[in-house]
């Protein structure tokens, strides 16, 4: 009976390390769970406020390119509409005239981070998930397309407005005249570049400006708008974190 009872002691003793063993080990994985998620809601949250910084950044980029296309325009125009652009000198005439293009200065560095840390499925809410997900993957890659197809075009235009053969203009951006000296009179390139704007091949090119410029100017204000409703969203979203 002795031996009995030591045995049933022991069983008891060895069955209630095994428990404070299992239990601290459940602890242990509770507490290192609690961890894991803190440290992943942190990244998540990092990653939603580094996401507001970005996009804002591109509102700021949108309402510029707003005011170029804007400007460009009505420039544009302005050699449709009257003659008081004659009373202009020629590098003043050709400002008006404007065939660059505008680049894509998005950020997308907060977002390529957070696909390579595969969290751009769990960001936030379904809905806040999704709308950072086509605000990179479609509208960017749309607005990218426009920017690139009014580059050719204003690649096209450039060749007709500063290498013509019957206009000697000065193809440096900043209109700098005293760069180089010109063979002909201010005079003469005066008239010889509005020749080529009353030209039937000057008028269509700024009319395929200024249209073109329309449409993208309308694709710009568009994804801006879509810009600004992401940040409130995604800003909402951590209000509740």
């Amino acid at each position: 009976m002795l031996a009995e009872n030591k045995f049933s002691k022991y069983m008891l003793y060895a069955i209630g390390e095994i428990m404070l063993v299992v239990i601290g080990i459940l602890i242990a994985l509770q507490i290192n769970n609690w961890n894991n998620e803190r440290i992943s809601n942190k990244s998540r949250i990092d990653y939603m406020e580094g996401l507001v910084e970005d996009i804002k950044s591109d509102i700021i980029q949108y309402n510029d390119n707003i005011e170029s296309y804007l400007t460009d325009i009505n420039n544009n125009k302005r050699l449709f509409i009257n003659d008081d652009f004659k009373m202009l000198d020629a590098d003043s005439i050709l400002k008006l005239v404007n065939v660059f293009y505008l680049q894509n200065k998005t950020t997308t560095q907060t977002y390529e981070k957070i696909k390579n840390s595969g969290l751009s499925e769990s960001l936030g809410n379904g809905l806040t998930n999704e709308a950072i997900n086509d605000y990179y993957n479609i509208e960017i890659n749309y607005y990218e397309a426009l920017l690139q197809w009014d580059k050719e075009y204003s690649n096209e235009y450039y060749k007709f407005w500063f290498y013509n053969n019957n206009y000697e203009s000065n193809s440096i951006r900043d209109y700098d005249s005293n760069a180089l000296p010109f063979i002909a009179s201010e005079l003469k390139r005066k008239n010889d570049l509005i020749k080529l704007i009353e030209s039937t091949k000057g008028r269509n090119y700024l009319r395929g400006a200024i249209e073109r410029h329309q449409h993208t100017l309308k694709r710009v204000k568009e994804i801006k708008v879509v810009a600004e409703n992401l940040v409130n969203m995604i800003e909402r979203e951590l209000s509740n974190d």
